[in-house]
Order: structure tokens, then C-alpha cells, then sequence
């Protein structure tokens, strides 16, 4: 009984120390996904090319790709962005801006599927299960080399 109430005790104060535990503001997630330009130009590979769309935020929180001609490539595909973006709420700031739902994207990138991800083959996996969450299984992955805001307009 003193074991059980050392132990729960213990655990206790490790969760009251641990940012998780204890913030009630911490958010649960996977985050922006990301990939470094060494592993984003190796998937993106030669099929990258410039590309003009704009953002769009699912109602699942997801981030995912308007082609400037609806119904092109890669129109809903699920968004990877370069390294060193991150999420803000429902923006992705970027070294050169911030987007948001509609706004207009320059970017350099390529469609892939999700098992062309690290780990994308196993849904247990952050890019399998992220990517699977958001359909990318069925829309694609566009795996973004470069992106700033900008670029022409979509409606």
C-alpha cells in the first residue's frame, strides 16, 4: 500500500512539473508538418515546379492546397511546408509573411503520395497517421520546397 501511494505520489508531482499536465492552455496536436530542404527536395525530386494557389484551412484544422484552376493538380492536396514554418491558430507564418484561409501562395513543390513521406507507409507514424487524418491518402501530400505569400490571386 505505501509502494502503491509512493509511486502515484511521484507521478504525481512529475505531471504537476510537466508543461502538459499542468497548462491548462497546451494544445494537443501534431503541429505543422514540416520537412528539411535536404528531404523535401529529395521527395519533391524533379517533379517540383512553380506553383500559384492559395491556402485553404479544413474544418479538421488541416492545411491544404487551392490550385489557381480548380480541379488541377494539386488542387486539395494535403500541405507539407518547408522547413521553418509553423502554425499560429488557423495561419502558417512563413520567414517572408503569414497565410491564412484563401490567401494567395508562390510556392515550389510537387505532388507525392503519403508513402513517399518519411514513415508515410505506417499509419502509426506522424506523416502515415497526419497524413491520413487529413485524406491525403486520397487527395496527395504537396510537399512545398520554398512558399511565400503572394503569387496570383484565386477565387
Amino acid at each position: 500500500m505505501r509502494r502503491a501511494l509512493s509511486i502515484a505520489l511521484a507521478g504525481l508531482v512529475v505531471c504537476a512539473t510537466a508543461t502538459g499536465c499542468s497548462d491548462p492552455g497546451a494544445r494537443a496536436g501534431f503541429g505543422l508538418p514540416t520537412l528539411d530542404p535536404p528531404d523535401a527536395e529529395e521527395i519533391a525530386g524533379t517533379a517540383a515546379e512553380q506553383l500559384y494557389g492559395a491556402v485553404a484551412v479544413e474544418s479538421n484544422g488541416c492545411f491544404t492546397w487551392r490550385a489557381d484552376e480548380p480541379g488541377s493538380d494539386p488542387d486539395g492536396a494535403w500541405i507539407v511546408w518547408p522547413d521553418g514554418a509553423h502554425q499560429d491558430d488557423d495561419e502558417v507564418v512563413l520567414a517572408t509573411g503569414e497565410v491564412g484561409d484563401g490567401d494567395p501562395v508562390a510556392a515550389i513543390g510537387a505532388v507525392v503520395e503519403v508513402d513517399d513521406l518519411p514513415g508515410g507507409s505506417n499509419a502509426d507514424s506522424y506523416f502515415g497517421s497526419f497524413a491520413r487524418f487529413c485524406g491525403a491518402d486520397e487527395t496527395g501530400v504537396l510537399v512545398l520546397t520554398e512558399a511565400e505569400p503572394g503569387g496570383v490571386p484565386v477565387p
